[in-house]
């Protein structure tokens, strides 16, 4: 019923009043300080709002049959995740938008704690809260310097004010740290696979499909909105680090042995993808950014849904345990190729559209990131073919006793991925469309 408001609320302000906006007014008499904190629905975190209404459903329709008491837990971290969420990409204020962007850790944090490996959970909790702790620490000295320039931490007043270049290259590079953690970028990616690895289905739907998407918000609302300049200094270092990411990303993603590790490094790949279109300067790599993250999303959401379906009837997820699953469960398979097919960008489907654009950003930015872009492409093309034909075709291993397709609400939860994968992928203009104006105005901003 939550999620169902919730839609009904994002869907009435996208279509009858989008520019909507509410203020809260705080004052504190003592210190002389008036705050007035905003919240507006954008039209890139109007998007991602509604992502996660689908990634919450699609939550709650995979955990239908557990137990009622594990279900109401779980449902209670999906709901905060879900609130955490809309208030991070509606708000309009420095200081709102940084203590949700750590508070959305907490659920994650809880579920790797309780459905974690005896033995992995511990390790998997130290580098997520390490790698995660950083990034807080540095993003905070970068809203202090910002308060002492400004006074304010109010969005829509920040991008009034122009900051001089060296002030730009300094505060880009305490925010950008912090972004890059959470994306994540090369080097930093060491606490995705654990995390994902040990976490439950519905952690990993949510860590992969909406809270990566975090740092690539931030990096658009907060570094290329506010210091672009410090973004153009900035590139050449970005570059090498989304490069690295791409390749040795993917090729780690083909050598995998675990379903789960093998997804995560590719979204690792995938998210670096994001990244440059967020930096290639000009409207095509920008709008193809967008359109990667939610279709991103979607498939590797429904790719890890797949995974939580086998794991939930064989309680193993190594790749060479599995083989001959298309000839007993034909649903099943049916959702886990297109979401595969979806995973490498092939065509009429939403990815192909977003890397496509992506590309011909690059093509007018610059032809060694394109090199690059496209070495990445073709080795998604290798893993996630190697990962369906293991696990889809082949003889029937001896260790599978006995074959289920999935349940009606596993295959509304995988089955709506593949279907919105592939209307978005047909029809890319409702969206594009849409993030047309915002997207516009932040591709100025970087050329002036």
């Amino acid at each position: 019923m939550c999620s169902l408001l919730s839609y009904w609320v994002l869907f009435n302000k996208l279509i009858l009043n989008p520019q909507f906006e509410f203020y809260i007014n705080l004052e504190i008499p003592t210190m002389n300080w008036n705050w007035v904190v905003v919240f507006g629905f954008r039209s890139i975190g109007m998007f991602l709002c509604i992502l996660t209404c689908f990634l919450a459903n699609m939550c709650f329709l995979i955990n239908y049959e557990t137990e009622i008491k594990e279900r109401n837990f779980l449902n209670i971290l999906v709901w905060c995740v879900q609130l955490i969420l809309f208030v991070f990409f509606t708000t309009e204020d420095l200081i709102i938008f940084f203590s949700m962007f750590e508070l959305s850790l907490v659920p994650i944090f809880i579920m790797i704690l309780k459905w974690g490996s005896a033995t992995r959970r511990a390790l998997a909790s130290y580098y997520f809260f390490l790698f995660t702790s950083a990034g807080a620490i540095l993003m905070l000295v970068g809203i202090f310097l910002l308060i002492m320039s400004t006074n304010t931490t109010n969005f829509i007043l920040l991008e009034l004010y122009h900051f001089s270049e060296v002030k730009q290259i300094i505060m880009f590079f305490f925010f950008f740290w912090a972004f890059a953690i959470k994306i994540p970028l090369f080097p930093f990616h060491l606490w995705l696979p654990l995390a994902h690895v040990e976490a439950n289905t519905e952690g990993s739907i949510l860590l992969a499909g909406i809270l990566l998407k975090l740092g690539g918000y931030g990096l658009i609302k907060v570094c290329v909105n506010l210091f672009p300049y410090g973004c153009y200094y900035f590139l050449p270092m970005i570059f090498c680090m989304c490069a690295f990411g791409i390749v040795h990303c993917s090729m780690c993603a083909i050598v995998q042995e675990d379903m789960k590790a093998l997804i995560a490094y590719s979204s690792v790949s995938h998210m670096s993808f994001v990244v440059l279109g967020i930096v290639s300067q000009n409207v095509f790599g920008l709008t193809g950014a967008v359109l990667l993250m939610g279709a991103h999303g979607l498939v590797s959401s429904g790719l890890f849904g797949c995974v939580g379906i086998l794991y939930e009837r064989y309680h193993v997820r190594q790749i060479d345990y599995y083989g001959g699953l298309i000839v007993g469960m034909p649903l099943f398979g049916t959702c886990f190729l297109i979401t595969t097919i979806a995973n490498f960008g092939f065509p009429l489907t939403l990815n192909f559209v977003a890397e496509f654009i992506i590309l011909l950003g690059l093509v007018h930015f610059n032809l060694f990131m394109y090199f690059f872009a496209g070495i990445g492409l073709f080795l998604a093309l290798i893993y996630s073919i190697l990962l369906f034909n293991k696990v889809m075709y082949g003889n029937t291993k001896r260790f599978i006793a006995h074959i289920l397709d999935v349940r009606k609400s596993e295959f509304y939860a995988v089955g709506l991925v593949c279907v919105y994968s592939l209307i978005l992928g047909c029809y890319p203009n409702i969206i594009i469309d849409y993030l047309a104006g915002e997207i516009n105005y932040y591709s100025i901003k970087k050329l002036c």
